[in-house]
């Protein structure tokens, strides 16, 4: 196994988390977002000039997630019903290349994870103060470090991948053969595309088990914990671990399994619409 280190770890940090420097809606919607006084409904038109980036957003704001009594029809209308931060994770998909179009690959399971994660973010948000739009956000993008370390430095994906199966945890295996974690990535990632610094902070700190957790953070973990279990379709145990991560997100016993159950809902919800493969 390969160790990266030193000048080399900040040259594959540069190269992973690089931002493409590209024409189109999405770039031009992620400097408007940057810009206190874009309105939704000029937002709309821009977001209109790109059918695909439109048909997504209006999708996903008439998802049963946002419970909507009639649909939305109209991009602008979608902007004001999912918010800015999930509009700008969206385009930051679009942005990184890791969106869903045909071709751009991502790990199997990456999406459909993703989602859960976020589904079940913006649903623990609550219970502690977090605003549940932030948090539905970074729970989209909480894993993006692994799908760049997938698309730009394949060959230590696949070393990473060949170091859990011989019996390492995934964060020893990424420090071994990166030099840094996918969160780290993610983190720098999303700090490049003007996420909030305690989104950015949740994102980085979403594997890290000591000390205590900023809400966001905490909010986050324990998100991405259910959204593994949902994914593998594992039974919700009473694992020390996800016990911890839920008493610190306010989540008692009895509400365990009906949350878990509306995470699983939404997730085949809103799969469809942001990858789900």
């Amino acid at each position: 196994m390969s160790t990266t280190t030193g000048a080399s770890v900040e040259q594959l940090v540069a190269e992973v988390t690089r931002i493409p420097v590209q024409p189109g809606a999405a770039m031009r919607l992620m400097r408007m977002l940057d810009d206190p006084r874009t309105s939704a409904e000029t937002l709309g038109k821009v977001i209109e000039s790109d059918p695909s980036l439109s048909a997504r957003l209006i999708q996903l704001a008439n998802a049963s997630y946002y419970g909507l009594p009639e649909p939305v029809s109209s991009a602008w209308r979608a902007v004001t019903v999912v918010g800015l931060s999930t509009l700008r994770s969206v385009v930051a998909t679009a942005i990184l290349d890791i969106g869903t179009a045909e071709g751009l690959s991502v790990p199997d399971g990456f999406w459909s994870h993703s989602v859960a994660a976020a589904a079940a973010s913006g649903l623990l948000a609550p219970r502690l103060g977090v605003d549940p739009g932030e948090a539905f956000s970074a729970g989209l993008l909480h894993d993006v470090g692994t799908a760049l370390v997938f698309r730009r430095a394949r060959d230590r994906y696949d070393e990473v991948l060949a170091a859990t199966a011989a019996g390492d945890t995934l964060v020893d295996a990424e420090q071994a053969v990166l030099g840094t974690t996918h969160a780290e990535l993610g983190a720098r990632a999303v700090a490049a595309l003007g996420f909030r610094d305690d989104a950015v902070a949740a994102v980085g700190g979403h594997h890290r088990s000591e000390g205590a957790l900023a809400p966001f953070a905490a909010v986050l973990r324990a998100a991405d914990a259910l959204a593994a279990m949902v994914v593998e379709e594992a039974v919700l145990e009473t694992d020390r671990a996800i016990d911890e991560m839920l008493v610190a997100v306010n989540v008692a016993e009895h509400e365990r399994q009906p949350l878990f159950q509306r995470v699983c809902e939404l997730v085949d919800d809103l799969g469809s619409l942001l990858g789900g493969t």
